[in-house]
């Protein structure tokens, strides 16, 4: 959005300290009513809160790899100063977003289905650039009324420092946090990129990374077989970034730079995938796997194949609006049922619980239960859900469709359910 700066506002907010600044990144001038403190506040409140929903990846190396990355580029960013913060949430859903005060977030969806540090490093300098340019800042801005903000912009000075402005912290976390999956505007994200190829260039990075990046999304645009929909949701449109970053590329000195490729697949090889030798085998309809002595039909207009890096299997309808898939998991010391099971994993992937009940079907005793949660893909569907335990390891299917068409997909999802066997 474009600001017009009254004086009298200006007035207002220079009087608490706060007020019309030029903008370290765009040098646009606007107001700022929110102080840095404040934004370091709202950062880690919005932090917690997606923590207690989405879990951080356990690999002490994968975390360092990722913020050695990002403090690279941060250094070289337009606000070197802020202490930037850098999270891998251990989540298949492919996205990156960054929340006001520094904090940025990558999931292991993401870390999968990029090729070489330069791509990360496109990723990051994007969301270092929204920190840098005030972007939160701005949208929670725009959300919230002057007075609220006046309040806000003082924590940390002695003006305002008690219990009130502690709950208005714990608001504005709770606001950002809904509004980051609304993504930025259309003008704030194509300055995020121009921003960002800037720090990858500053940083000594490879700038045709960047398109790289964006041509593999490109092509997932109309398949989405990869499930980037909720980039592309938060993101303008791939082809007209493209043209833009290319048209800067051009303007740059294109001899090669580093783009670190061996370093970043040691990292990637570190991320929870399945044995190729153990991936089984697919014919027609039918998956059929010796090592774990399992097989599993799916319906004729459903396609098999090996989408996902955690499952055994993955399956999806024709027109990729139904989606499931097969997983084996080592039990932890504390899962004895199939019930625990199934509740373990609904957990971590942040699903909500709609019901559930032990049954016998063919694949013998587990777990059945229906939830919603959001797929790899960010699409949120209503699952069918069976877990259940043998020799020794636990077995998850899962398989699910978006509510307001479930009930036309409900007969292929208990066809599915029923078709895995154990020999």
């Amino acid at each position: 959005m474009k600001y017009i700066l009254y004086p009298s506002l200006c007035l207002s907010v220079l009087i608490v300290g706060i007020g019309c600044i030029r903008n370290p990144a765009t040098h646009k001038v606007h107001t700022r009513l929110l102080s840095p403190e404040a934004e370091k506040r709202i950062g880690e409140d919005t932090k917690k809160k997606i923590l207690e929903q989405y879990h951080v990846f356990k690999s002490t190396a994968v975390s360092a790899y990722v913020g050695q990355v990002g403090q690279k580029l941060a250094k070289v960013s337009d606000r070197p100063t802020v202490d930037y913060d850098f999270t891998v949430l251990d989540h298949d859903l492919i996205n990156a977003f960054a929340a006001p005060g520094g904090y940025i977030f990558v999931t292991r969806g993401l870390l999968e289905n990029i090729s070489d540090e330069a791509e990360l490093a496109m990723v990051l300098g994007h969301e270092i650039a929204h920190v840098a340019a005030l972007h939160g800042v701005q949208m929670i801005q725009k959300e919230m009324g002057q007075n609220a903000l006046t309040i806000l912009g003082t924590i940390g000075t002695a003006l305002v420092a008690g219990p009130e402005a502690m709950i208005m912290v714990n608001q504005t976390g709770n606001l950002f946090s809904a509004l980051y999956l609304l993504g930025y505007s259309r003008e704030k994200e194509l300055e995020a990129d121009n921003l960002g190829l800037q720090y990858m260039l500053r940083a000594g990075y490879d700038p045709h990374a960047a398109l790289r990046f964006l041509n593999e999304l490109e092509k997932e645009d109309d398949k989405s077989l990869k499930g980037w929909d909720l980039y592309f949701r938060t993101h303008p449109a791939t082809t007209e970034r493209i043209d833009i970053i290319r048209h800067m590329i051009g303007l740059e000195n294109t001899a090669k730079k580093p783009t670190n490729k061996d370093d970043f697949q040691k990292i990637k090889s570190l991320l929870p995938r399945v044995d190729p030798s153990k991936r089984g085998k697919i014919t027609a309809h039918e998956y059929a796997n010796s090592t774990y002595r399992l097989k599993l039909n799916v319906p004729e207009n459903w396609t098999l194949g090996y989408y996902h890096p955690q499952s055994l299997i993955s399956f999806q309808t024709q027109d990729q609006v139904g989606q499931g898939r097969l997983q084996m998991v080592e039990l932890s010391s504390q899962t004895k049922t199939a019930e625990q099971l199934a509740h373990r994993y609904i957990k971590d992937q942040g699903f909500q619980f709609l019901n559930g009940r032990n049954v016998l079907v063919k694949a013998g005793y587990g777990y059945l239960g229906r939830y919603l949660g959001l797929s790899s893909r960010g699409q949120m569907l209503e699952y069918r859900f069976f877990s259940t335990i043998r020799r020794k390891k636990g077995y998850l299917l899962i398989v699910g469709a978006p509510p307001e068409r479930i009930e036309s997909y409900i007969l292929d999802l208990e066809q599915i359910l029923r078709g895995l066997e154990f020999s």
